[in-house]
């Protein structure tokens, strides 16, 4: 669906209400941050970059709510469900983590750092329960699995970002936020220029890689934890990762089946 258009399917509604109380909720807390004087000065930009990132959600959200089905019988569903309402919700936890990267800026704003650590451990804690909620209610939906890869992606570039500006993870380990973005815009290419886009083998290693990941950053996030282990780990955990995605840039351009 265009993203400026009127919802008319009862998903739409529920997705466009659930994406006004996001801004809402983004704002509000900004205003009560900005009432803080140690806060003053980075409220906007923390802000700026929260509304940003879940604008990019919501969009993300809209343009595939046609896929709010089951992609075994392909049943539509009148509402998202607990699965994608927890994921939404995931989504915002990361955009509020993304607000705190002007603040690992200064030294003096260094105990706030506990409350992103716990946005983040909450997003990567519902990475198993929106799944988990989605299998209990019978509610499982493409939409669920597509917006759920979309999030691991973007927790995995915001809150290493956070982490490599708190000096908790090596700036190498960025490679890991940028390695899905690659990979996609690698398949736009071979796509745009008329060459086959093979289909990925299915692998459960992906989804557990992906999972160590977030366990390595929610970890990292959390002041008390040294960084000198954080970063010594996080050359351990990365590379498995950035192997599997070479292999699976191989699978989908045809070098290797």
């Amino acid at each position: 669906m265009p993203v400026f258009s009127i919802p008319t399917t009862a998903p739409e509604r529920e997705l466009t209400l659930y994406s006004f109380l996001g801004v809402i909720l983004i704002l509000l807390a900004a205003a009560g941050l900005a009432s803080l004087d140690s806060w003053q000065s980075a409220t906007l930009p923390g802000a700026t970059i929260s509304l940003l990132c879940w604008c990019y959600i919501c969009w993300q959200s809209h343009k595939r709510v046609d896929l709010n089905y089951n992609p075994q019988d392909g049943e539509h569903y009148q509402t998202l469900g607990w699965g994608t309402q927890i994921t939404l919700l995931r989504g915002l936890l990361i955009a509020a983590t993304a607000g705190f990267i002007p603040v690992a800026i200064s030294a003096s704003h260094s105990a706030w750092l506990f409350i992103p650590a716990l946005f983040y451990t909450a997003a990567a804690i519902g990475d198993a329960l929106d799944g988990f909620l989605a299998r209990r209610q019978q509610h499982i939906t493409r939409l669920g699995a597509e917006l759920d890869t979309v999030l691991d992606a973007l927790g995995l570039l915001v809150a290493p970002l956070l982490a490599v500006m708190s000096g908790k993870l090596h700036s190498s380990y960025l490679l890991v936020s940028l390695a899905y973005y690659l990979f996609r815009l690698g398949i736009s290419w071979r796509k745009r220029q008329g060459k086959i886009v093979h289909a990925l083998p299915p692998s459960k290693m992906r989804r557990q890689l992906a999972g160590w990941q977030m366990a390595l950053v929610a970890t990292a996030l959390w002041p008390p934890i040294s960084g000198s282990v954080t970063q010594w780990l996080g050359f351990v955990f990365m590379l498995p990762l950035l192997a599997g995605f070479w292999r699976d840039w191989l699978a989908v351009s045809g070098r290797q089946t």
